[in-house]
């Protein structure tokens, strides 16, 4: 009799664990905000680019809003429970690898005590205007910043056809099958998990995808390859945490994020960003 009682109170015990890391994670949102290219010089007038005033204007007044700076390399613990969500999280990204991202935008991160996300494209790499591998040593040994994928060259655009405007990840090739798309998704991501390892030190557990499109297909190749999470973009409301279940992969790849432009007021922002916590 008493040998059940203890398997009862054993599966109990489990149960109200289980529950408990259901209440606890249910709490709050995780607002995302992303940024591309942090210059001065932005000849194109492009809504990628911020100059390096409205950039530090942004993270001084996220500072002294008392924002709490996560990276994805605090995803794991957030989503499991582990880790308990501040009050006024926010979470800064970047994505490609600009170079201005460590001459410019780093600098300010350090200043204000912030960190920050970077998504990777590993094939520009090395090329002129983007990182270079002793940057982004730098920048992962110091802690401000933490490295997600943005594909290996799978970041660009259909120009013409049926796809014209679609992205390669999200989008297949004239004739191309399933199988043929998924392995070269999956091939590209693998490929560029190890491009960002040998650069920072680090796996990457995240991707945010090229112009916010994916497909079922690629979100597979996504899972596949190793990574956990998946980011989207120009949304207008932040993901609920509750939604994110560590026991569904699936709940864990549309993760919103806020596109920030030239044209973005700063005050607007942290406002929105606090009635999104």
């Amino acid at each position: 009799m008493k040998k059940y009682i203890f398997l009862i109170l054993i599966v109990l015990g489990f149960g109200l664990i289980y529950w408990f890391r259901i209440r606890t994670v249910g709490k709050g949102t995780l607002p995302v905000i992303t940024y591309h290219g942090i210059s001065d010089e932005n000849p194109t007038n492009s809504e990628y680019v911020i100059s390096n005033a409205k950039f530090e204007e942004t993270i001084k007044a996220l500072k002294e809003a008392d924002f709490t700076f996560l990276t994805l390399y605090d995803l794991d613990k957030l989503v499991s429970g582990e880790m308990k969500l501040p009050k006024n999280p926010i979470f800064i990204t970047f994505d490609d690898g600009y170079r201005n991202n460590y001459e410019n935008a780093y600098p300010i991160l350090k200043k204000y005590g912030a960190k920050a996300s970077l998504f990777m494209v590993g094939s520009q790499l090395e090329r002129p205007d983007f990182l270079t591998r002793p940057q982004i040593i730098e920048m992962a040994e110091s802690g401000v910043f933490a490295f997600g994928s943005h594909t290996y060259s799978l970041d660009g655009t259909f120009l013409d056809g049926a796809n014209k405007g679609k992205t390669f990840l999200s989008s297949k090739l004239e004739g191309e099958t399933d199988a043929e798309f998924y392995a070269k998704i999956k091939n590209d991501l693998v490929w560029n998990n190890d491009v960002v390892y040998n650069m920072s030190s680090t796996f990457p557990n995240a991707i945010a995808y090229p112009g916010a499109m994916v497909n079922e297909i690629a979100k597979k190749a996504v899972v596949d390859a190793g990574l956990k999470y998946g980011f989207v973009g120009a949304n207008k409301f932040a993901t609920k945490l509750s939604k994110l279940d560590p026991d569904n992969p699936e709940t864990l790849l549309e993760i919103h994020r806020f596109h920030v432009s030239p044209s973005t007021n700063v005050k607007n922002l942290v406002r929105f960003l606090q009635s999104n916590n």
